[in-house]
């Protein structure tokens, strides 16, 4: 049994994803969406009976808002919730410091910085170590000088294979950190201004173990997008997409410059790993380029193309994180797009159109939407699809199943 859900996470991700058997469920969850979609998240682990909200690993691929906040709300909940954790990948301070940097200079965000400290806590709380377990030295990144690529596997025969990012993204990031910190008027590791900021911050206050408790919403609201670009809805902003900004829709393909998103942990999925039935591209919001260089590790001499059951489009179908090098090297039958198409308006036409025509799987391409919106109505029409020789699903409920 496998299972994907992507999760109404507004312009943001949050993947729920359950593996095994009748006997024994797993679970995984990516990322959190943004803070005021976190009720859907809450009510999603809240369906489940209390003895079971137990998760092998929780994935938070990088410091965006739109992908951090939720985290930052349920770590908070977590033990109101009865919900577990047996591993937790991110990368924060201490990871970034592992990299090897010229500089030497040890920095932190105000995102990292948080974030990092609930994971402290959590680990004091449960007594138990979760913090990129598995991982070659705790750290989620690629070492291209090692030759291969890290490989863990999961409890109920799940395979990850990390694709991204590799250590020269980490240092991206890291070099602009400390000026982020100085913004937020907060020193790394200062936990007592941590906490005071945390505190301060209505949007990622927890709710508790009571369902609606404090009557805020669980459905989504879409934010409309604004002319300048700037994600209105966050709390903690986007404040390290460097560059020029978010790259509108007439952006060049593949020319992401965001150190966050280069920073952004993506995986391989393959269930069962002896002899996959399931392999997923779980992409969060990385460069293409470091998942083409990745993809180009895995592939022999003979195969000119990885074969994929879906891929997460990262970056919710930006041209920015679309190449057509990349779509070159994949041969996949399901796309998912998780976006309400807030804020920037994604998915970008052009990014989707550039799929359509470099689809290489057995038969038709499958688009697969979370959200029925004015960017994803595009491809609603049963004409076009027909016409097109395309199938795309867009969600009758809270969530898309897969």
């Amino acid at each position: 049994m496998f299972r994907i859900e992507m999760l109404p996470a507004a312009h943001g991700d949050c993947l729920w994803i359950e593996y095994g058997n009748a006997q024994q469920v797993r679970r995984i969850l990516i990322d959190g969406g943004p803070a005021h979609t976190y009720p859907a998240l809450r009510e999603r682990i809240l369906q489940l009976p209390a003895d079971e909200r137990h998760f092998e690993l929780l994935i938070i691929t990088h410091i965006d808002a739109d992908h951090i906040e939720g985290i930052v709300r349920l770590l908070q909940d977590a033990q109101a919730l009865n919900c577990r954790f047996e591993r937790i990948w991110f990368n924060g301070r201490e990871q970034l410091n592992q990299v090897v940097d010229p500089a030497g200079v040890p920095l932190g965000a105000l995102q990292g910085e948080m974030l990092g400290m609930l994971i402290a806590d959590y680990e004091k709380r449960t007594g138990k170590q979760v913090w990129n377990v598995g991982l070659t030295d705790a750290l989620a990144a690629i070492d291209r000088t090692a030759g291969k690529l890290p490989v863990v596997d999961l409890p109920g025969d799940c395979r990850l294979t990390l694709l991204s990012p590799d250590h020269e993204r980490l240092l991206e990031l890291k070099d602009c950190w400390r000026d982020e910190l100085r913004k937020a008027g907060v020193a790394s590791g200062d936990e007592a201004a941590l906490r005071q900021a945390l505190e301060g911050a209505r949007n990622l206050r927890p709710l508790g173990d009571v369902l609606g408790a404090d009557g805020e919403p669980i459905e989504d609201r879409f934010e409309l997008p604004d002319p300048a670009g700037r994600d209105l809805a966050a709390g903690l902003d986007d404040t390290l997409g460097g560059g020029d900004g978010e790259a509108g829709a007439d952006a060049p393909f593949g020319g992401d410059a965001s150190r966050a998103n280069g920073s952004s942990i993506a995986v391989l999925l393959e269930y069962p790993n002896d002899q996959p039935k399931v392999r997923f591209l779980l992409a969060g919001d990385a460069w293409p380029s470091v998942l083409e260089a990745s993809v180009n590790q895995l592939l022999s001499g003979q195969d000119k193309r990885l074969s994929l059951t879906g891929f997460k489009l990262p970056h919710h179908g930006s041209v920015a994180n679309t190449s057509a090098a990349l779509l070159r090297k994949l041969r996949c039958q399901h796309y998912l797009v998780s976006t309400s198409g807030a804020v920037f308006r994604h998915p970008h036409v052009r990014a989707l159109e550039l799929l359509l025509s470099e689809h290489a799987g057995q038969g038709k391409p499958q688009l697969h939407f979370n959200y029925l919106t004015e960017t994803t109505a595009a491809w609603s029409d049963p004409a076009d699809q027909q016409a097109r020789r395309y199938q795309a699903f867009h969600p009758k409920g809270l969530s898309l199943f897969l």
